[in-house]
């Protein structure tokens, strides 16, 4: 597999080494932590393995789920990534169009996570992870965690997020997905003693 010309027909730019080698590690199911400053790439790094592997007919999750902390985030980026899959869906043929969704409070579109890539508030993906999504009733919440686990999982933004609330939920559900499905965790700016944290879990020790 050519990525870089892969990468380059997504984006219109040449990756950098880190975003190649992100990608590969990524199709090779091997979950990952992303430090790179704000405006290198990390979206386009963290979709370009799902769409290379739904055009190759790869061995990789159904879904991408990727998951902000805010929510001006996470239509801004939906839009974006609309953006570049149109423009990916003009060179090569898929079986059917991808669908991107957004899933916040105020832009509750698709409440069971249905489409192909789905940007999300960080508590929508919690609360399903938990088995109380807030976007479907509770009889129906099983299926939301059950896409949760099948899903390639993004997380952007990463040091924005709660240390005392949503970061320590986000470090259990990671131990509970670990060698189901691959993960991609990225941040602008980690401190040192998160990374390690979360690289203990990565790496199972």
């Amino acid at each position: 597999m050519n990525i870089p010309h892969l990468f380059e027909t997504l984006t219109t730019h040449h990756p950098y080494n880190f975003q190649t080698q992100t990608i590969e590690r990524i199709l090779n199911r091997q979950d990952t932590i992303l430090r790179a400053p704000t405006g290198s790439g990390k979206t386009e790094t963290a979709i370009a393995p799902f769409i290379f592997a739904k055009t190759l007919n790869l061995d990789f999750p159904n879904k991408l789920i990727y998951v902000v902390p805010l929510r001006t985030l996470a239509n801004s980026l939906r839009q974006r990534v609309e953006m570049l899959v149109r423009n990916w869906e003009n060179f090569y043929s898929l079986s059917r169009p991808l669908v991107v969704s957004l899933q916040t409070g105020e832009n509750p579109e698709d409440p069971r996570f249905e489409g192909d890539i789905i940007f999300c508030t960080i508590d929508q993906l919690l609360s399903s992870f938990l088995n109380i999504p807030y976007s479907v009733g509770r009889g129906s919440g099983n299926v939301n965690a059950g896409v949760v686990f099948a899903s390639y999982l993004v997380f952007d933004e990463l040091h924005l997020l709660d240390p005392e609330r949503s970061f320590t939920t986000v470090l259990k559900l990671l131990q509970q997905i670990k060698g189901i499905s691959p993960f991609l965790l990225m941040t602008a700016t980690l401190t040192d003693e998160l990374a390690v944290q979360i690289k203990e879990i990565i790496e199972n020790r």
